[in-house]
C-alpha cells in the first residue's frame, strides 16, 4: 500500500521514486513550475514545495508545466484526490465504513470506489480498512496497552477478533508484539559468498531476516535494531541447514532453495512474496506483469512496493523481478548483487 502522507511524498521526490510517477505532482513556488516526482532537475527548497493529485489544481494555481519531465504528457491523476479523501475518512472512523458509505461520500457507484483503490493502492477500501485497524493496533500494543483495550480502541468487537486479523500480519502474538518480540528466541549466523557477507536469522518457524553486505558487523547492527527486544543468538543449531543451502546457492553449487518464512506481511505483501516463489530460477517477471499475474493489473507499484519491503532476500526471490525495459531498478543489497544473482540463475538453469 502506498504511503500518501506529505513525508512520504516528499521523501519520493528527494529520491526520484518512479513507483510515484503519475500518482501525484508537485509545485515550487519560488519558480512557478510544477513537476513530476522523478524530475531530474534540481531538488528544490522543501519550503518551496506544494503537493498535488491533480494537475489541473496547480494550473489553476498558476503553475506551468515544467519542460524538463514535461508532467502534462503522462496524465493527470485527479482520482487520487478521490482516494486521499476517502482514506483520511476511513482513518477518522473507529468502525470499517460500508463500500455504500464510501460510495455516497465519493459520488461515485461502489464498483468505481473499489476499482480507483486498487489502482491507486493496490488493494480495495476493505483491506487498506483493515491495514490501517491493525496498524492502529500495533501502536496501542507499543505504547503499553492491554492486549483487550488496544483490540478495542482500534475497532475490533473482540481480543479474538483482534488476534485473528494479526495472523500473518504480526509475524508473532499480539502480546509479543507489543513487547517489541520480548521472549522470541531467534538464532544467527554469518557466512562468507561469493556476493559479500550473509546474515540468516529464523525464528522456530523459520527465516525472518536474510541481510547481504561487506561489512558484518553492521548487518548484526542493523539485526539487533529490528529485534531490540528479542533474544539473539550467535549460533547454528537448526539453521545450520538453511545457512549452508544459501551459502552453496550464492556460489553457484546448489539450485535455489525453498526455504520457509516467518515475517510480518500483509495480505497483498504476502500474495506477492509467494508470486515471487513461484517464478522459476533463470526468469525474471516485470513488476506490471505480476501485477496482472495477481489480477490487480494497475496494482504495479504496489508490487514494487513489497519487492523493496521484502526483509528475506534470496527467500523470497524480489530479485527475479525487473523494469518493464529489462532495466535491474532497485535492489535494497545492490544492483551488483541483483545483476550477479540473475546471472548465477541464468547459468545454473543453462539460459
Amino acid at each position: 500500500m502506498m504511503d500518501l502522507s506529505e513525508e512520504a511524498l516528499w521523501r519520493a521526490v528527494r529520491q526520484r521514486d518512479q513507483r510515484y510517477d503519475g500518482l501525484f505532482y508537485y509545485g515550487v513556488t519560488s519558480t512557478g513550475v510544477y513537476c513530476r516526482p522523478q524530475c531530474p532537475s534540481r531538488k528544490p527548497n522543501r519550503e518551496n514545495v506544494v503537493f498535488a493529485f491533480s494537475q489541473d489544481s496547480l494550473v489553476a494555481a498558476g503553475f506551468r508545466p515544467c519542460k524538463r519531465c514535461r508532467p502534462e504528457r503522462y496524465g493527470n491523476a485527479g482520482d487520487i484526490g478521490t482516494i486521499v479523501r476517502l482514506c483520511r475518512y476511513i482513518e477518522g472512523k473507529e468502525r470499517i465504513p460500508s463500500r455504500a458509505e464510501l460510495a455516497r461520500i465519493a459520488g461515485m457507484s461502489e464498483s468505481t470506489v473499489v476499482r480507483l483503490f486498487k489502482t491507486a493502492l493496490g488493494i480495495g477500501p476493505r483491506q487498506f480498512a483493515d491495514a490501517h485497524r491493525m496498524a492502529r493496533f500495533r501502536d496501542a500494543l507499543q505504547q503499553g496497552r492491554g492486549v483487550l483495550d488496544a483490540a478495542y480502541d482500534s475497532g475490533y468487537g473482540s481480543a479474538g477478533r483482534a488476534y485473528d486479523n494479526s495472523h500473518g500480519r504480526l509475524g508473532m502474538t499480539p502480546r509479543t508484539y507489543r513487547r517489541r518480540g520480548q521472549g522470541m528466541h531467534i538464532n544467527y549466523e554469518i557466512a562468507p559468498t561469493p556476493l559479500g557477507y550473509l546474515l540468516v536469522a529464523a525464528t522456530d518457524d523459520g527465516v525472518c531476516a536474510v541481510k547481504l553486505g561487506s561489512d558484518p558487523d553492521a548487518l548484526v547492527r542493523e539485526m539487533q535494531h529490528e529485534f531490540s527486544a528479542a533474544q539473539l543468538y550467535h549460533m547454528l543449531g537448526p539453521l545450520s541447514r538453511w545457512v549452508s543451502e544459501l551459502a552453496d546457492y550464492l556460489a553457484g553449487k546448489l539450485p535455489w532453495p525453498e526455504l520457509p518464512y516467518d515475517v510480518r506481511a500483509t495480505a497483498f505483501q504476502r500474495r506477492v512474496w509467494d508470486y515471487l516463489r513461484r517464478i522459476p530460477p533463470g526468469n525474471t517477471k516485470y513488476y506490471s506483469q505480476v501485477a496482472e499475474e495477481l489480477g490487480q493489473p494497475a496494482a504495479t507499484r504496489a508490487v514494487a512496493r513489497a519487492c523493496s519491503t521484502n526483509p528475506v532476500a534470496l527467500v523470497v526471490p524480489c530479485h527475479r523481478v525487473v523494469g518493464k525495459s529489462g532495466s535491474l531498478t532497485g535492489f535494497r543489497w545492490g544492483l551488483d548483487r541483483k545483476r550477479a544473482l540473475l546471472d548465477l540463475e541464468a547459468r545454473s538453469s543453462g539460459q
